[in-house]
């Protein structure tokens, strides 16, 4: 048997997980040439991710992609079906599997598994299960907030909290690190009978889980972090590296001539709105037709980035006609070139983790709408913490309070103000992501320990 090093990825292919660990992998096999990486995940995210025309050319030679079953039943609507199921169902699935897939990547590989790397939120436990089994190191990367992190390894305290007090204002000042977090901050999964759901109990128990892992990699900048949360999270893992956000670097694309628009528009005028592309993301169908007839009535040039079924749902009828001279509706945007471009003023954001730090590279304050899971933490920072955005009244959007935001973002002077300071943010990125920023040195830190664990 070859003495190679070969490290197993277990990816969970749902939300933004499967570009940012796709990315991180293929890093790591360029800069470690001598070890072997097998990338498991569903054909569906897989194809998505590694599209099978370009595969060959994506791919560095030492790292092959292996689909494994996705849990879902025969005749199941893949197209419009709700993806909340199909994670529980891929979750239930995936120890068989993800074993199965293993066996088949050792056969190919000619290597037996040296260690495991997982995504570390929601498919943590069974990275962990699994292992153990195979009796392998195993290290998790988390692609979310921090301040999510911390919220999981303290979950007792939390449920314990809430038992006590039901007031949604009630903050989180007992645990270093999340004194600005608020109740209303913590996610109704972590809250629900572990028992309901798969997702429930990794909701419940990841934070312990983690702690199990040989290393924690953050896809986060430790210079973005308060002081209280570091030392708090340091303190939980043997190891913890912040490997900067990895936003997936797409070619250059203007297939739905957002770009050339966009040059057609003033300084700082447009509001880029995008709710990211899963099921789960999105404001409800009242919300999304709020801020419709709030764009249309104030007039603001807009680029919103919304796909066919939202479009058809949810938007006015003959919005789109009555608004065509300032505003422009496409089924995917260029993100990261958008938020970029100078005509691009304000972000009405879910607050995805890497979106909040694509908006921060591009120099734009946010209009803060949260939905799930950990963006109401990464909200919360934007908000109060770092003072680069505004939410919305109530975490729910209406036609008054985004004329209101509208109005504050792109023609007040807390407006701004803010695009003042996320420029100064945006030079501390610049420092954090550059060669002297922690990231690197984590990079190489974890590079290497895919050879020697």
């Amino acid at each position: 048997m070859p003495s190679e090093k070969h490290v197993v990825v277990c990816n969970f292919p749902f939300s933004s997980h499967p570009r940012t660990l796709a990315k991180l992998v293929c890093k790591l096999a360029v800069t470690a040439p001598n070890v072997r990486f097998s990338f498991l995940s569903t054909a569906k995210s897989n194809d998505s991710v590694f599209p099978p025309l370009s595969r060959a050319a994506l791919l560095p030679s030492n790292l092959r992609v292996y689909d494994v079953g996705d849990g879902l039943p025969a005749g199941y609507d893949k197209v419009d079906g709700d993806q909340r199921v199909e994670a529980e169902l891929f979750l239930r699935a995936v120890p068989v599997n993800f074993l199965a897939g293993v066996d088949i990547a050792v056969r190919d590989m000619g290597s037996k598994v040296s260690l495991l790397l997982t995504d570390g939120s929601v498919s943590s436990l069974v990275g962990c299960e699994m292992a153990e089994k195979m009796r392998v190191p195993w290290v998790a990367v988390w692609a979310v907030a921090p301040y999510a992190l911390c919220m999981h390894v303290h979950a007792d305290r939390i449920l314990q909290l809430r038992q006590n007090s039901a007031d949604e204002e009630t903050t989180l000042d007992m645990i270093p690190g999340l004194s600005v977090m608020r109740m209303a901050d913590v996610p109704e999964e972590l809250v629900k009978a572990p028992d309901s759901s798969m997702i429930n109990r990794t909701f419940r128990e990841v934070g312990d889980v983690l702690q199990r892992a040989a290393a924690v990699a953050l896809i986060s900048y430790s210079e973005f972090d308060p002081e209280p949360l570091s030392a708090e999270l340091k303190s939980k893992f043997s190891i913890l590296l912040h490997l900067g956000c990895l936003t997936p670097s797409l070619p250059a694309s203007d297939e739905t001539g957002c770009l050339t628009w966009l040059d057609s528009q003033g300084p700082q005028t447009v509001v880029y709105i995008s709710f990211g592309s899963g099921t789960l993301t999105n404001p409800t169908a009242d919300e999304i037709t709020a801020l419709a007839e709030a764009l249309e009535s104030t007039r603001t040039p807009f680029l919103w980035s919304i796909n066919d079924q939202l479009k058809a749902r949810c938007l006015p009828e003959g919005f789109e006609e009555r608004t065509s001279g300032h505003g422009r509706i496409v089924r995917w945007a260029p993100q990261r070139d958008v938020l970029s471009h100078p005509a691009c003023g304000a972000f009405v954001t879910i607050c995805g983790y890497n979106s909040v730090f694509e908006s921060v590279a591009g120099g734009v304050p946010m209009i803060c709408r949260p939905v799930a899971v950990d963006q109401m933490m990464t909200a919360r920072a934007v908000e109060e913490v770092w003072g680069i955005g505004i939410g919305v009244d109530r975490r729910v959007i209406t036609k008054s309070g985004m004329v209101k935001a509208l109005e504050v973002m792109l023609r007040g002077d807390k407006g701004r103000e803010m695009r003042k300071k996320v420029g100064e943010f945006r030079q501390r990125l610049l420092v954090a992501a550059g060669p002297e920023g922690r990231a690197e040195a984590d990079f190489k830190t974890l590079a290497e320990l895919m050879s020697t664990l």
